[in-house]
């Protein structure tokens, strides 16, 4: 099995994966985890090599991609067998993940995006934490008045206009989709504000410098070091976040949320069994196990999220402590006040996602306008997605 993730993650899955090879004798579980750079090259060479893993962590972005190549295996055909239930599955979450007639992969937790401000921080500086229905104006004003107040010590925000997954949500507040089925879900003048909206940011000082931004592989490593006061994350990130830092951290859902929500609950990531596998019988026993047995997901909580089977929700979520309480409060409220999830992102997606950086970090050091890197990101968007 291959995953990548924090040392966290690492130790809970090492010890549920323990917990399998005492309960299932005469299976061995050879585990190959690390960080996230490379991890996708890796599982796209070993695919090459004719040796990839018999079960495989997948992040929802490059799924279709894999399934459409034929790299993962029919999970429908262990469900007949009875080496895995669905017992306890919401039907829409199966047939998001049933692509071309297969079911190719099932959700290894779900999550949703979220804010963190740092409150210490705030308060020093006599700024006041936006409340819950906040609005994008509302960020603003908040990051700028830390700017201010620090005299340029501390940015107000980490710069986002990089990331295609808080334009997801800002695009969907906007009532339209990041991607579709078809491809591009939104106009160019949707992107040029939310371009513009972060230039504004920069310009005010109240978001980071690119050369400040490019320095961090998460935007929360910005709040975490205090360079920053504020940032997105994802909310099954939360509580780790919170053991590093030093500070408190309020956790708030997206701007913007009150008047028309864009976030939704979205598969934190996936399991697969490749369709390589010489034992995809005790591959699927094993994703049964990870994702359907209480006493896994009593061991591997909400690290990758809330389990997407509901039989297992309590057994994952019982123990937990303060800050992940939060984070599923938040997750808790978007589930009953969210966005639709959209529909299994197309082929392509994967560049489409670093195209989008890309332009993005175009704009950020001044090469290109906003508009003109909208334009130029659209056209070579639909070139990719066909």
């Amino acid at each position: 099995m291959s995953w990548w993730g924090s040392d966290a993650r690492h130790e809970v899955t090492n010890e549920v994966l323990d917990l399998f090879e005492e309960k299932n004798p005469g299976i061995t579980v050879v585990r190959d985890f690390g960080g996230f750079d490379g991890y996708l090259d890796k599982i796209t060479t070993q695919y090459t090599g004719g040796n990839s893993p018999d079960v495989v962590q997948l992040y929802n972005e490059v799924l279709r991609e894999f399934a459409s190549r034929g790299q993962t295996a029919d999970l429908n055909t262990a469900i007949e067998g009875g080496e895995l239930s669905l017992d306890g599955w919401p039907d829409d979450l199966v047939e998001t993940n049933t692509i071309d007639g297969q079911l190719s992969a099932l959700p290894f937790g779900l999550s949703t995006h979220a804010f963190i401000f740092d409150e210490a921080r705030s308060a020093e500086l006599g700024v006041e934490v936006p409340a819950e229905d906040y609005s994008w104006d509302d960020l603003k004003e908040y990051a700028t008045a830390i700017s201010t107040a620090s005299g340029g010590a501390l940015y107000g925000v980490t710069d986002l206009s990089h990331s295609y997954q808080v334009f997801e949500v800002w695009a969907k507040q906007n009532k339209e989709e990041f991607l579709t089925a078809e491809g591009i879900g939104f106009t160019a003048d949707t992107l040029v504000d939310y371009w513009d909206y972060w230039a504004d940011m920069r310009a005010a000082k109240a978001a980071t410098p690119p050369d400040v931004t490019s320095e961090y592989a998460s935007p929360y490593d910005a709040v975490i070091q205090g360079t920053a006061a504020s940032t997105f994350l994802f909310a099954n990130q939360y509580a780790g976040v919170v053991s590093n830092s030093g500070n408190p951290l309020a956790l708030l859902r997206m701007p913007g949320e009150a008047k028309n929500p864009g976030q939704y609950l979205r598969t934190a990531m996936n399991l697969l069994v490749s369709s390589q596998s010489k034992h995809p019988a005790e591959a699927a026993l094993l994703v049964n196990f990870l994702l359907n047995d209480p006493e896994a997901n009593a061991i591997l909580g909400i690290e990758r999220g809330v389990p997407a089977n509901g039989n297992v929700v309590k057994a994952a979520t019982e123990n937990v402590d303060e800050n992940n309480a939060k984070a599923i409060a938040l997750i808790e409220s978007v589930r009953e006040h969210g966005a639709a999830a959209p529909v299994p992102a197309p082929t392509g997606s994967g560049t489409v996602n670093t195209l989008f950086t890309e332009f993005a970090q175009q704009v950020q050091f001044g090469s290109l306008s906003s508009k003109d890197a909208a334009d130029q990101f659209i056209a070579q968007a639909k070139s990719e997605l066909g």
